[in-house]
């Protein structure tokens, strides 16, 4: 049975971490969602991006995340902007976002983690951050006067010790259980669940 999710939700990245989280916010009854993305469906990244088959190679990842979630919940509604998220991007775009929105950032960009973060907190959205690499990765509700992203991390790391997906390597299935908390996080924000400020790291 549905906990019922309601309200909009904007999804930032439709891979590794989106895709489960997508999944398990439609599962939970979400009533509108908005998927940003600029990259295309890859066939060497279907392990861990479970919302696509190989029909969808080739194509935008958020028109096809769209086909894929209509196909499950013709009710929700989706809106969708292939775009490149950075500092000139990412301000309108939440400013555009209607009251209640919350935030789920499923990028694998540490930059754009704490960029979203700061620009959540400025605006008030309530935001979702997750990470995934390996076997392990972490989950943490944001909201404005509880701990945020930069109290625990401060900032990300300079480029030389940043390790890229396709250079670590992601466990797709910890990928999947990551996304699906983070879909679990941002419901419980929106029904008033104590969760804000609170991080859950995960090592399977």
């Amino acid at each position: 049975m549905s906990a019922g999710a309601g309200g909009h939700y904007l999804v930032l990245g439709a891979g590794g971490l989106g895709c489960p989280a997508l999944l398990g916010l439609v599962a939970a009854g979400a009533e509108a969602i908005t998927i940003v993305d600029h990259d295309v469906v890859d066939a060497s990244n279907l392990q861990r991006q479970v919302l696509y088959t190989t029909a969808d190679v080739g194509m935008a990842k958020v028109e096809a995340a769209a086909v894929r979630l209509r196909g499950r919940a013709p009710r929700v509604r989706l809106r969708t902007h292939r775009v490149h998220l950075d500092a000139a991007s990412l301000g309108p775009l939440l400013a555009e976002q209607p009251a209640g929105t919350i935030v789920l950032e499923c990028s694998d960009a540490p930059g754009l983690k704490f960029l979203v973060n700061d620009t959540c907190l400025s605006g008030q959205l309530p935001l979702v951050v997750g990470g995934v690499q390996r076997w392990r990765g972490q989950v943490q509700a944001v909201v404005r006067g509880h701990a945020c992203l930069r109290c625990v991390f401060e900032g990300p790391p300079p480029p030389e010790l940043q390790e890229s997906c396709s250079l670590v390597g992601v466990m797709g299935a910890a990928a999947g259980l990551l996304g699906f908390w983070m879909a679990q996080m941002a419901v419980a924000l929106r029904a008033g669940s104590p969760v804000a400020g609170t991080l859950w790291a995960i090592d399977t």
